[in-house]
């Protein structure tokens, strides 16, 4: 196998908007005019929601393949983030620890699969949150490492 495209452009074709429609399938929006809980109701709406988990899930895989750049050649890193060489270099100094990034972000798509399959909200919802987690983890350590914490 031969990768076609950086790790940035998997993120931004594949991965971002997978994790964005889990994320976006369950929860719950306080407003003035009340509260409102969205959340799949149809089959056909689990089945959308499962499509975005299984891509997910996959992509994850694609993120491990040798050879994958960090981002295009040319591209400027984003406020607070790394040039691409040194994410590069970030990942190639200890690629077992990428990968074990990537799996637990696979396994947590895996999981929410699961959940879909069941129809189970709540376990969407709190798998949404562990998703954010490991997502950020990654990022935190190979994108953005000199990036100030939040306080707790």
């Amino acid at each position: 196998m031969q990768p076609v495209v950086s790790i940035k452009e998997l993120m931004d074709s594949t991965v971002d908007p997978a994790a964005d429609g889990v994320w976006d399938a369950v929860g719950t929006i306080t407003t003035a005019s009340g509260v409102d809980h969205h959340q799949p109701r149809s089959d056909e709406e689990w089945q959308a929601v499962r499509r975005h988990a299984v891509t997910l899930a996959e992509a994850m895989n694609l993120v491990m393949l040798d050879g994958r750049h960090a981002a295009p050649t040319g591209t400027r890193p984003g406020l607070g983030e790394q040039a691409p060489a040194q994410i590069e270099a970030a990942i190639r100094a200890n690629p077992a620890q990428f990968d074990q990034f990537a799996t637990a972000t696979r396994d947590v798509a895996i999981d929410m699969v699961r959940a879909i399959d069941r129809h189970d909200v709540d376990a969407v919802m709190k798998l949404g949150g562990t998703l954010d987690d490991r997502c950020e983890s990654c990022h935190v350590t190979y994108w953005y490492p000199n990036s100030p914490r939040p306080k707790t």
